[in-house]
């Protein structure tokens, strides 16, 4: 079932529920009420009846001196008594039925009248098909003769008003059944329609469109859901995007690897050909042992290398704690002999000095293989930095240089294995492509970050920020 149809059901049995229980609480207060004023009423007649029979009997007794007994005034008694929904009833003390002007004899046993026998004056509610009547006993007693008094009142009006208050409600619940039903659907239909822009979209986003977003501009908890639901959307749609982002590196690592093997097997097999097809000649042989060594000695190079970023991911740190400058100068010495083999000026700008906890031997080879890869990019004569600032407390390692910079659509690239940029791409100036990988496994061991600015023809700066 829908849930704006279970809304609908709900909100149906809640009024209904709510009608009835109203309606029933109501008309039976009412009901009660009104019976409990006509059962006072009653009593109050009854006892003004008692009154004027017992002055009626006591006038006539004194105007026949005695000579009737009370029980002979029975029927006068009854004529006497006459209402359009009363009746009188005349007993003696046996409970022998003197008198009445009641359309019907009412069977026994009777209550009522046992109690009046005592002395009590008593009432009852009875019942005659869809009649209902109040019967009021009493004694009544003068000198030492005694009868019984019975009024009956017709209180069916007052059961029929019940009837017809519920009829009412019932009526009237109908009525606003029918309008409630018809502004609950509205309502229902107003509320479940940013649930189903909730659903559509989840269904366009399963199918592919990971850019769809609901528009929900409520205040309310469905206003937050569809918030949520877009956070999660567009966390859904980075993560692709991550993914697809990874796939294509992946699928980039394995073609330059495919590509970095093939090449140097190609030699090799290349040259074993031709050694197996020609005579001995000492210069071929002597040229083609050095390609093949040369090529199997680039191919142990690389595998090498990659074992040395698989070993650096799981290799645990000797961090110790070392002053900038110290690291700094220390790189500097390292690399001036080959600073002066391609005529670059590398110097050190210690903006800001301060010590930082590194695996020092892994920290100095990081910043090689940067300083490195800013001399390839360098033309003569030009020059290279490095350096340190702070920067809202963070610390920074910089290795600026002069060259030809890098493409935008290619500076998340060249940290990848093996991609070499265009002006790097001969084996004689870019190696293997492995360097800048080894830099930023090192820099991101240490928990810091490789940031790198860099603009076409005017230079890059790698920034190493703690």
């Amino acid at each position: 079932m829908k849930f704006s149809w279970r809304i609908f059901f709900l909100c149906i049995g809640v009024y209904i529920i709510s009608l009835t229980i109203v309606g029933i609480v109501v008309t039976e207060n009412t009901y009660n009420s009104s019976l409990q004023v006509e059962i006072e009423r009653s009593l109050e007649e009854e006892n003004n009846l008692h009154s004027t029979l017992t002055l009626y009997l006591l006038n006539n007794k004194r105007y026949n001196r005695d000579n009737l007994h009370i029980k002979d005034y029975s029927q006068s008694m009854v004529d006497i008594f006459k209402t359009e929904k009363g009746y009188l009833e005349i007993f003696d003390e046996h409970m022998n039925l003197l008198a009445t002007n009641s359309p019907k004899i009412w069977p026994l046993p009777r209550e009522e009248l046992e109690a009046a026998l005592a002395g009590k004056r008593n009432f009852i509610l009875r019942e005659d098909g869809a009649k209902h009547y109040l019967f009021i006993s009493d004694e009544l007693k003068i000198n030492e003769e005694k009868i019984l008094v019975g009024m009956i009142k017709d209180i069916t009006h007052i059961t029929n008003q019940r009837n017809t208050q519920y009829l009412f409600f019932v009526n009237v619940g109908l009525l606003g059944l029918f309008f409630v039903a018809i502004i609950t659907s509205i309502i229902s239909k107003f509320l479940m329609r940013p649930i189903e822009q909730l659903g559509q979209t989840a269904k366009s986003i399963a199918s592919g469109n990971y850019q769809e977003r609901v528009n929900i501009k409520t205040n309310d908890e469905i206003g937050l859901l569809g918030e949520q639901f877009n956070t999660m959307a567009k966390e859904i749609d980075q993560k692709i995007q991550q993914l697809k982002t990874e796939s294509q590196r992946q699928q980039r690592f394995i073609d330059n690897l495919t590509h970095e093997l093939r090449t140097p097997l190609t030699s090799i097999i290349g040259y074993a050909e031709l050694l197996k097809s020609i005579d001995y000649d000492p210069d071929i042989f002597q040229k083609s042992l050095n390609y093949i060594h040369s090529e199997g000695t680039r191919m142990l190079n690389l595998s090498n290398k990659l074992m040395d970023v698989i070993l650096l991911r799981r290799k645990a740190l000797r961090l110790k704690t070392i002053d900038i400058q110290e690291l700094l100068y220390n790189v500097q010495g390292i690399m001036k002999v080959k600073a002066q083999e391609k005529n670059i000026q590398l110097e050190v700008k210690i903006v800001d000095s301060f010590e930082i906890e590194v695996d020092a031997d892994l920290f100095i080879g990081a910043l090689v293989n940067l300083i490195d890869n800013a001399f390839k990019a360098s033309p003569l004569n030009a020059k290279v930095s490095i350096g340190s600032n702070i920067v809202d407390d963070q610390k920074i390692i910089f290795i600026e240089d002069q060259g030809k910079g890098i493409p935008p659509l290619e500076q998340e690239k060249i940290l990848e294995p093996f991609y070499r940029l265009e002006y790097s791409r001969s084996r004689r100036e870019g190696g293997l492509g492995l360097g800048l990988t080894l830099s930023q496994e090192i820099i991101a061991g240490h928990g810091a970050q490789l940031k790198i600015h860099s603009k076409e023809n005017i230079g890059t700066r790698f920034e190493i920020v703690f």
